[in-house]
């Protein structure tokens, strides 16, 4: 399995995608059930960044990055993407899209249920490294020092879900807002953070544990910058 996500600015300001009655929310739905109807299309999410409430990021599950491809050329692509762009996203651009191999379960971080089994909220971060392509090697060797983030996190409670892994294409950054073509393409890590509610990760962010161990990232040899939002994500 492979996610495509897309980020972009939403064509209406004000937008409050945890409205049933949102229109942009329902058109953004029936847009993704299209998108469902694609062969090796499995599943699709869409979520609001809370810090930047402008911003929408898409989630759709492929069987692989072939599958998406082949959707994309196929005959009734063009008028579901051109109807995507002139419905949903603020000047008609082409915000970003890329691809990134999770994990098979993501769901635990992308939708992380509460103990009373609401929808909690999904800590993202973008972590931007160069010079790109890095080799695999130190690829492999930035992901071994990033897992020893998730045992000290789960000390604290309120996590539900912890999902990482590398975008498959060079990236201008950074992605939330108009990219510096100047700085270059970067790779990109992209971590999932499931949170019961964003007040707990903040009460985190507190602690000692978290100051005396935010090294174990902020450290580590390439990192040119990184972009942590939070989103609540819904599935259509």
């Amino acid at each position: 399995m492979i996610s495509e996500i897309a980020i972009f600015e939403a064509s209406e300001p004000n937008i409050d995608l945890s409205k049933s009655d949102s229109p942009f929310k329902a058109t953004l739905e029936q847009h993704l059930k299209t998108v469902l109807t694609f062969d090796g299309a499995q599943a699709a999410y869409y979520g609001q960044v809370i810090e930047k409430p402008h911003i929408v990021i898409v989630f759709v599950n492929w069987d692989n990055i072939d599958s998406h491809v082949r959707a994309t050329q196929s005959a009734k692509f063009p008028a579901h993407e051109s109807s995507f762009r002139s419905n949903l996203v603020k000047g008609n651009g082409p915000g970003n899209v890329f691809h990134v191999p999770f994990k098979e379960n993501m769901l635990d971080a992308l939708q992380p249920k509460t103990s009373s089994g609401t929808i909690g909220d999904t800590e993202m971060v973008f972590a931007h490294f160069q010079p790109s392509p890095l080799p695999q090697a130190a690829k492999d060797a930035i992901l071994e020092s990033f897992s020893h983030v998730e045992p000290f996190i789960q000390r604290h409670g309120g996590l539900t879900g912890y999902r990482n892994g590398w975008v498959v294409e060079s990236l201008s950054t950074p992605l939330l807002e108009k990219a510096d073509e100047g700085k270059g393409k970067c790779d990109v890590y992209v971590n999932l953070t499931g949170w019961d509610k964003v007040e707990t990760h903040m009460k985190f962010m507190e602690t000692q544990d978290f100051k005396d161990n935010q090294h174990l990232f902020m450290d580590v040899e390439g990192l040119r910058g990184a972009e942590i939002v939070h989103a609540r994500f819904y599935q259509v």
